[in-house]
This record gives structure tokens, sequence and C-alpha cells, in this order.
């Protein structure tokens, strides 16, 4: 309960934080302006409670989400305000822009800041979905494969069925471990577990007695590392007998690395091994992490489809003929031969072509560069044997995200980078969010309301100071990023007006800009509360 209360207060204190920074901005240039600032407010009307010191009300709303500030003139119908000196609707263009952007500014800053803190001191780095594979790469986000367990509470149905911290699930009947699979789990726990402890695979299978025992309400009794689909490659086939095979390799094998450089997709495993003689493979297979040692004799480039209506079909070429040369030039790489047959242009080629052990000379004609035909790579393993391969997608548990500590006199460029990095990421997803709810009517899941983010905010507070110290850079990079965003009644739309206002040489009619301001409100509000139903159902789903 303590801790609950505690989250609390944190998750009002950063949201009344980002909220008075932004809105301070606003007050501080309108003072600057010489602007009459009628009301200072916290949320959203109606009034809960305000205080006139000076010529300015401070206000606490009932609608805990954004805030303003109300300056004279600012959407009056009255053509006389603009007459009155103290009025916004009476400044030049320049101080009105200067207003309008500078809580967006304000934001911005808060966000630079709090990452120059925590790249000085140490701090995980921003990730974005794009970034990951990267991240990986480069050692700094470590991955282990299967739903790894970090903690397993005492006299819970994990703990008698004899799960342990750090195991790691990696099958459940059998079947490869799926989180669609270990999300159902938990209404119904009779399953075969597969679980890897060290290097040896166990199976767990609850009992009639422990199951009856078992309470959806106390759940499983787990502490999971967070996982996800982290996308692989597969080997498809290696028949047995092949000389693939007796070196180790097996059908279902997912390649984790090759010479040490991790695999995401097929054209990164081809990239990798292409002209190599020698290859060190890590694979997962059946929870377990093997490495093996695979010496090539070579490759053949195979005609894997012949195009209709093409050079090729016309000559004779067949699906399965394997190139052995071209102009008595020796093909091993299907890149080099395409490079190859273009920069020859329309000459006619001389390919010799082994078909089922026999060769077979063609002269063909290519047409614009091309001779009508797709090809593949063959990988010879010492007996023309070939390894199919494709993509997969395996669940991995992220075990440690090393943090970024950099110079005082680096970490305040590294912090600009972030912020211009973010802040794009940020506007991306918006996009996606706004797109997602027009056309399907969902709220996706990477997108949280205030409900979320208290949810969040409880996360991140037991993860300690640096970050709820990033969690609210980036709560300010978005606040800042989606009031610039030119829709009415943000901080942008009004910026918007203000374009216009300077390509017709003339304000736009007041009467027609707060009716479309109080349109962009309303749906502003129906925004809100579509994310935070969305939060809530969430919230009912996952117990």
């Amino acid at each position: 309960m303590l801790s609950i209360i505690f989250t609390g207060i944190v998750f009002f204190l950063i949201f009344s934080l980002l909220v008075l920074i932004h809105e301070f901005g606003h007050f501080i240039m309108a003072k600057r302006a010489g602007i009459k600032v009628e009301e200072f407010g916290f949320g959203l009307p109606p009034r809960l409670w305000g205080k006139k010191k000076g010529e300015t009300i401070y206000s606490i709303n009932w609608i805990p989400f954004g805030g303003f500030v109300r300056m004279l003139g600012e959407d009056s119908l009255d053509p006389k305000m603009e007459k009155k000196k103290r009025s916004f609707a009476a400044q030049p263009m320049r101080a009105r822009v200067k207003v309008i952007v500078a809580g967006v500014v304000m934001n911005f800053l808060l966000a630079w800041f709090l990452l120059f803190i925590g790249f000085s001191v140490g701090m995980e780095p921003l990730l974005g979905p794009d970034d990951v594979l990267t991240a990986v790469n480069e050692e700094q986000v470590v991955l282990n494969e299967g739903v790894v367990i970090n903690s397993v509470l005492e006299d819970s149905f994990a703990d008698e069925l004899g799960f342990e911290d750090d195991d790691a699930i990696v099958a459940i009947d059998d079947r490869k471990v799926t989180i669609e699979a270990f999300n159902e789990i938990l209404e119904n726990p009779d399953h075969v577990y597969d679980v890897r402890r060290g290097d040896r695979v166990l199976s767990f299978q609850p009992t009639e007695e422990l199951l009856e025992k078992y309470d959806v309400e106390d759940g499983f009794g787990l502490a999971l590392n967070n996982f996800a689909y982290i996308p692989r490659v597969q080997f498809f086939e290696v028949e047995p007998g092949s000389v693939a095979y007796d070196y180790g390799l097996r059908s279902g094998d997912v390649i984790l690395e090759v010479n040490d450089v991790e695999i995401f997709s097929v054209p990164e495993y081809e990239e990798n091994v292409r002209g190599l003689s020698e290859i060190t493979y890590e694979v997962y297979r059946d929870g377990i992490t093997e490495e093996v040692l695979v010496e090539l004799e070579g490759r053949k480039v195979i005609v894997s489809r012949v195009l209709p209506g093409t050079p090729a079909e016309e000559i004779g070429l067949l699906d399965g003929d394997v190139i052995v040369s071209v102009n008595g030039n020796v093909i091993n790489d299907s890149e080099e031969l395409i490079q190859y047959v273009e920069e020859e242009g329309d000459q006619p080629l001389a390919y010799v072509i082994d078909r089922d052990g026999s060769r077979l000379f063609y002269e063909i004609l290519p047409e614009e560069g091309k001779i009508g035909v797709l090809l593949s790579e063959l990988m010879i393993y010492g007996n023309d044997q070939a390894l199919s391969v494709y993509n997969v997608d395996l669940v991995s548990s992220v075990m440690e995200i090393k943090d970024e500590k950099y110079p005082v006199y680096i970490a305040p460029i590294v912090a600009l980078e972030e912020t211009w990095r973010m802040s794009k990421l940020t506007a991306i997803m918006f996009g996606d969010f706004v797109k997602s709810l027009v056309t399907s009517g969902e709220v996706p899941e990477s997108v949280a309301g205030p409900v979320g983010i208290a949810q969040m905010t409880h996360g991140f507070v037991q993860e300690g100071f640096i970050p709820v110290l990033r969690f609210i850079a980036v709560l300010s990079l978005s606040l800042a990023v989606i009031n610039i965003l030119p829709f009415p009644a943000l901080d942008g739309g009004r910026l918007l007006f203000i374009i216009i206002e300077f390509i017709l040489g003339r304000k736009v009619n007041q009467k027609w800009e707060s009716v479309i301001h109080m349109i962009g409100y309303v749906l502003i509000l129906l925004l809100i509360v579509a994310v935070t139903y969305s939060d809530i159902v969430r919230i009912f789903v996952s117990k």
C-alpha cells in the first residue's frame, strides 16, 4: 500500500513538473512581451480552485491532464481586442510565435537537461523499436533465449512446481514458447514446461493436487525479465548423412551468430558467410546453445527459376541448372554474376551449365543487361549438399541493458542527439497511433494515457532514480512533440494559424479560428478518453 501511495505521489509530481514547465514557458514569454495573463491553470476546465495574485488567477482544474495560460484577447471574438495594447491579439506575429512555442521549447530543454544528467552519471540508452537489434550487435543489450525467470515467489505455484530463479522456459507442451502461449497459461497452467537450467533442459508438469490448489487471483508466482520476439534465421533442412549433418548442424537449428556476428535476417546471414571457407555457427537447439564449426569446400550459383518469355527460356535453360562459368570466368557468387552480366550490356555471353552432371554450352544474348533468371546459391559442404534457411521469430529475454556514461563535456552533445532522435521517433509513433485509431478504432499497445503512465511510473520507481529521470525526459519530449503538431487547440495548431496569416497577409477570421480550436479541444478530450479506456481494459485483461 505504501508503495502505491508513493508511486501516486511521484506520478503527480512528474505530471505537475511537465505541465508547469510547459506553461511556465508560455507564461514567462507572455510577461516579457507585456501581454496580460489572466489565468495560469493546471489541468483542464472546469475550475476546481483558484486564487488571484496581482492580475493573474492561479488555478487547479478538474481534468488533471494538461494545463493552460489564458491571456487577454487570446481567443476572444471581440475585434476590439486587437486594439488593446496588452492583448495577445494585438501583438506582432513574432511576439505571438515566441509565446506559442515557448512551452514546447521548455519541454525540450527539460528533456535535454535530464538526459545530460543521466548520461553524465550513467544511464540506459533510450531505445526505439528499430534500435534494439543494433544495440544487441554492439553488445549494449544482452539477450537470453526463452522466457527467463527473474525471481520465484516462495510457496507460490511456480515454486511448488519446481521453478527456480534464472530458469528459462523454452517450450510448452513440446512446442517452442510463444508470447501468446505464455500469456494463456495464467488461466490454465496444466501444461508440460521445458525449462533450461544451466546447460540442461528439465521438464515440469503440475500434479493434480497442485492444480487444485492453483488460484488465478494469486497468479503463477513469477517475476520475469522483459521478453519479446527477436528476428532470427533458421535452418529449414539439413539432410541426415550429409557432410553438413556430420559437422553437427541440424534441421530446425536457429542461427544466433556466425563467426561472432549476430544474425537477424537471411540477407545478413548470406552477407556474413559469402566467400568464407570456415564458419563457426552459434545455434539454438531444443533450448540449448551449441557451437558448430563448419568447413566449406566451395559455392555454386544455381538457377532457381527461369522467367517466361526471356532469353534464358528461349535458349533452353532450366530450373536447377548450375552455372559453372560465363565467358570463361568461373562463377560462384550470384551478386558477382549479376554485376558481370550488367556490365557486359547486350553482348552475347557464353554460359557453361552443369545439368545432372553433364556439361552444356549456351550462348545467350541479354536484354537490357538481363537474361531472365532468378538465382540462388548452393553452399557446398564437401558433397554438394545445400542448406536452406528462412526467417523466424525467437522469443528472447532482455537480461541487461548496459548504461551509457560520457564525460561531462561530451554528455550534453549526446543528450542533444538523443533528444532529436527520440523526438522524431515520438512523432512517427503518434502518427501511427492516429492512423490505427482512425482505420481500426484501436489504440496501439505502445500508446499509454494517464492510467498507463501511472502504471509505468510504478515500475520505474521500483528501478531507481535514474530510470525515473529517463522516464521524465521521455514524457517531456512526448509532450513537446505532440504539442507542436499542427492540430487545432494545440500549440502547433495556433502556430499554423499565424503561418496562414503570414501567407495571406491578414488574420484569419477570429470566429472561425475559435470554432476550429474548440473542435480540436473536443477531439483531444475524446482521444484522452479512448486512450484511458484502453489503459483500463489492459489492466483487467492482464489480471
